[in-house]
């Protein structure tokens, strides 16, 4: 329980670091928000639980580590594009979320995919990767564009393995699910209407 506890000082320092900007996207309603949110959620729930509540089950250190690391590593990527290129600026960001959203993706794909086969080619993955960084860099705006040479280089990848790939925001929005953690708690709840 000692690393555990550790692990938990670790996240109330990453949210420290980070709860503005990601409440900011919150704010603006962003996608990159909504990509982070169950993870964010489930991290929130575990940490009451269990600071709170004494809740010491033992798959709450693992789910809680392997959250951690995936905002710590998804939020080094936001911030260079953030901060850096948009100036901390969310409605000039957010126009360019779908891009960042799929260097996201490529960074989540890559690291699961090196863990099951450390001989993957990545050429055609990386040359999309160069693409977006660049359209971003530039400002460009063939998303679409963008969006198709990144599905098809994920096809590629994974039909060459015989990989079904499942990320880490569905393994987290089913983690949450399972806590009964609602996703977009501050957006009406309709019965009977497809959410």
């Amino acid at each position: 329980m000692e690393q555990f506890d550790l692990i938990l000082k670790d996240y109330v320092n990453w949210k420290f670091d980070n709860i503005e900007v990601l409440e900011r996207f919150k704010h603006h309603d962003s996608l990159i928000y909504d990509r982070l949110e169950p993870v964010y959620l489930v991290l929130d729930h575990i940490y009451e639980l269990v600071v709170e509540e004494g809740d010491q089950r033992e798959e709450f250190e693992t789910i809680f580590q392997v959250g951690l690391n995936y905002l710590h590593s998804q939020f080094e990527i936001i911030r260079i594009y953030f901060e850096k290129l948009f100036d901390a600026d969310c409605e000039r960001f957010e126009t360019y979320t779908p891009l960042v959203g799929y260097l996201l993706f490529i960074n989540d794909i890559r690291a699961d995919l090196e863990s099951v086969d450390e001989t993957v080619d990545f050429t055609d993955l990386n040359d999309v990767e160069t693409l977006i960084e660049n359209m971003i860099a530039e400002q460009g705006t063939e998303f679409d564009y963008a969006a198709d040479r990144l599905n098809e280089a994920t096809k590629q990848l994974v039909k060459n393995l015989d990989f079904q790939y499942v990320g880490i925001v569905d393994i987290f929005t089913e983690i949450a699910d399972n806590l009964g953690i609602r996703m977009h708690p501050d957006k009406p709840f309709i019965i009977g209407k497809d959410v």
